[in-house]
């Protein structure tokens, strides 16, 4: 693809050779002479031939844009777009009564059970197992491995990765002569342009829906215990738990190993920094961060305090 072309991709100014052929996208730290490279940071050393950064780099051609991260983002796009032609292989197993939209893919020994409904242009990836009564929406991808039981919703413009598993039953038992399983009669809804990454776990609801808001965006390895509600355009990242019944405003970031406890309350805009411990509510627009998490500029004085008294002893 020649610069020209990806300068109106990104909708930037080219500079230098037009023409210059690009064979491959790269790290700037490892990027070579036939290569483009995005720089955040134009202080960056790179060897590839072009650029896309703020401002002109001499020596090089490229393209400067106002955002270069805005610009990946429109050429990854447009370069990691698949055309999958649709069909349904006849080694997948559709029960009577599902409801198959227009255009839809379902890959080999995927199987959909009956009164399941499929939207138009959803992809159902191999070996994904979707149970009775599911509703998935349009334009959806399901990707191989998936287990979505039933009382499941899922909205539209919904990406679920491999082997994650949506609406098993929570961990709720209770004492008896040995204990005894709590049974699940509850859901899962899922939003709309919700992304929910790959060895996920969401519980359905005890009594009740576990709610995933529209546009939030699921990491690997999360899990989100029954009745959890998680609200619009939440971030979680890798390996967070959150515990039954507790409450996620919109726009709430929790960073990496992240683990919150149950009934509790994040209001909207909460930041939770990494391997962080909730164990009371947050509220509105703060950061955090410890174990147990407390306001950010409090965590951060405590450290300080310590490592003085640390460096005092020695």
């Amino acid at each position: 693809m020649k610069l020209v072309e990806i300068a109106a991709i990104i909708k930037g100014a080219v500079y230098g050779n037009s023409e210059f052929e690009v064979q491959g996208v790269m790290p700037p730290e490892q990027a070579q002479p036939s290569d483009l490279a995005f720089l955040m940071d134009s202080a960056v050393a790179t060897n590839a031939g072009a650029v896309v950064s703020r401002q002109e780099m001499p020596g090089k051609s490229g393209i400067v844009v106002t955002d270069p991260k805005e610009a990946m983002y429109c050429l990854l796009k447009e370069l990691a777009a698949v055309e999958k032609s649709s069909g349904v292989s006849p080694q997948s197993l559709i029960e009577g009564g599902v409801e198959l939209g227009d255009n839809c893919t379902v890959e080999p020994f995927a199987v959909i059970k009956k009164g399941a409904r499929v939207g138009n242009n959803t992809y159902i990836g191999a070996q994904c197992y979707i149970d009775e009564g599911v509703v998935i929406g349009e334009s959806c991808r399901i990707c191989p491995g998936t287990v979505i039981y039933k009382h499941t919703q899922v909205g539209d413009f919904v990406v679920i990765d491999s082997n994650t598993v949506i609406g098993k039953e929570g961990f709720g038992f209770v004492k008896q002569a040995r204990y005894e399983r709590i049974r699940h009669i509850g859901g899962v809804i899922v939003g709309n342009f919700v992304e929910i990454g790959s060895g996920v776990t969401i519980d359905r609801g005890t009594i009740g829906n576990t709610v995933i808001g529209d546009g939030t965006k699921i990491d690997n390895q999360v899990h989100i215990a029954h009745n959890v509600r998680i609200g619009r355009d939440c971030i979680i990242m890798g390996q967070c738990g959150i515990a039954g019944s507790s409450k996620i405003g919109n726009n709430v970031v929790l960073c990496g190993q992240v683990g919150i406890s149950d009934h509790l309350n994040l209001t909207d805009g909460v930041v939770v920094y990494a391997k962080s411990g909730v164990f009371k509510s947050l509220k509105h627009g703060t950061s955090y961060s410890g174990i147990p998490a407390r306001e950010h500029s409090a965590a951060l004085k405590a450290m300080a305090r310590l490592y003085r008294e640390i460096r005092a002893a020695e």
